[in-house]
């Protein structure tokens, strides 16, 4: 009686320890294919990123997942946040430098659009004129603040560039700045 009772126990654990071993190898197969994730460290994304100060280093970190698969580059829109490598990070062979962090940044112009930024507005060619495009973000007053005096000039993307800003410009590294 008792071997049939350690005989159940020992089945259903190893059936309990079985399933969890393929529900993790499965969570950790497509973590590494479609996701990665990432730590945002400093503040030019803040508002909309500002993560809890680091007591070691002083910086501010905030933490997210971020969709690595390549078919995610079909669905960036307009005020996406991505995560991007900046040209520099680059050697000239095409290869990642060492210890190149990834960006996250906002997307505010797409492929083979002409835009310009005046007086913290975007603006858009549409039809041949430039549009408004008001940010469907929020920002505080003191970042929007910062985004005067950052201005770019009339400007058209080829294929396959995004132009991107941090949400906090008077404290970031953007496509205007490289």
């Amino acid at each position: 009686m008792k071997n049939k009772k350690l005989k159940a126990i020992l089945s259903i654990t190893g059936y309990f320890l079985l399933v969890l071993a393929i529900c993790f190898s499965g969570a950790l197969v497509f973590h590494s294919i479609y996701y990665e994730l990432i730590y945002v460290s400093g503040t030019s994304m803040y508002p909309t990123l500002n993560g809890s100060e680091d007591e070691k280093t002083g910086t501010v970190v905030d933490f997210g997942i971020v969709d690595s698969h390549k078919s995610a580059i079909n669905h960036i829109k307009r005020f996406s946040i991505v995560s991007t490598y900046y040209s520099d990070d680059y050697t000239l062979s095409g290869n990642l430098k060492p210890n190149s962090k990834q960006k996250i940044k906002r997307v505010v112009a797409l492929p083979n659009e002409t835009f310009k930024i005046e007086e913290s507005k975007l603006y858009v060619m549409k039809d041949g004129a430039f549009e408004h495009i008001p940010y469907s973000f929020n920002i505080s007053p003191s970042v929007e603040a910062a985004f005067t005096g950052k201005d770019v000039d009339e400007t058209t993307l080829g294929d396959g560039e995004y132009w991107v800003l941090g949400d906090n410009r008077s404290n970031s590294r953007d496509s205007g700045t490289l």
